[in-house]
């Protein structure tokens, strides 16, 4: 693969963001770091994780001779012209970089605090950044082609293509979700506490955590789990989990005032009015993720 020029996406520590926030839980945690406050510990630590992970991704692609521009914001708009798109953080940076990836551009998310990040979407830590940026380069390590889904409220499909999951639920979270389930085998009329959505890729997050069922990475399904349904004294619930083919996809018809999706964790929301139809399904536009292959 031929690399002359990236993108790197550094991730604002939760340190960082606290020294320059001035509210009140802000200064509250800068006075437990002054007093060495067992339970800030990990803050100060991770952040000296990230910033020698930071020089050393720097380094490698300087020694290297790959071009790179880097930034400390998640870009919110689509992003090319670069061969290579590196989010140096954690998964939360991985799965905000993809949304601004509509092309063929492969992303290599480095885990720059190994410690305390899971970093199931990274492809490297940056002790094996440089490695892994060879192996790219000679061809013995290729992207892996990971789906993504299109979601579309009523005729109105969103711009980002989804990477983990999605979750419609009540914008408060007492509130108990009424809506009409619309899968492939029928339609249902359910009440629980909401419904994930997931791609393989998130599918050993959320949803595996709720007792939903873990996809192939590289499968080419969607899968979805109805969250603590509520069925009336002599009722039940019909379906409350399926896995979908990349040709099937999965409505939800909102019976309710006050409910949102939330797309690949809780920065990116939409409402979702009374009577809305909120559609999912494999899209067209895959992400070509830097990764060592399962198992």
């Amino acid at each position: 693969m031929r690399l002359k020029r990236a993108l790197v996406v550094l991730k604002q520590t939760a340190l960082t963001k606290i020294s320059k926030d001035r509210r009140v839980h802000s200064r509250r945690i800068r006075r437990l770091l002054d007093e060495g406050d067992a339970s800030v510990a990990g803050i100060a630590k991770g952040h000296e994780e990230h910033v020698a992970s930071e020089k050393v991704v720097r380094a490698a692609l300087k020694e290297r001779g790959i071009e790179f521009t880097a930034r400390k914001s998640i870009p919110h708009g689509p992003v090319r012209g670069y061969d290579l798109i590196i989010p140096v953080g954690g998964d939360g940076m991985v799965l905000g970089c993809s949304h601004a990836v509509r092309d063929k551009t492969p992303v290599l998310g480095v885990n720059s605090e190994p410690s305390f990040s899971v970093g199931y979407l990274s492809g490297c830590t940056a002790e094996t950044f440089g490695d892994t940026l060879d192996r790219l380069m000679d061809g013995s390590l290729e992207p892996l082609t990971v789906q993504r889904l299109r979601v579309a409220i009523g005729k109105r499909v969103l711009p980002e293509p989804v990477l983990n999951d999605v979750l419609f639920c009540a914008d408060n979270p007492a509130v108990m979700c009424r809506y009409r389930l619309i899968w492939p085998d029928g339609k249902e009329l359910q009440r629980s506490s909401g419904v994930w959505i997931s791609t393989p890729a998130g599918s050993t997050s959320a949803l595996a955590s709720a007792g939903g069922p873990i996809l192939p990475l590289t499968a080419k399904q969607l899968a979805f789990f109805v969250r603590e349904p509520y069925s009336p004294p002599g009722a039940a619930v019909r379906v409350r989990s399926a896995v979908l083919t990349k040709e099937e996809r999965l409505g939800i018809e909102c019976q309710m005032e006050g409910a949102s999706v939330f797309l690949d964790g809780s920065h990116r929301r939409y409402r979702v009015e009374f009577g809305q139809r909120v559609w999912f399904r494999i899209g067209s536009r895959p992400l070509y993720l830097v990764r060592q292959p399962p198992g």
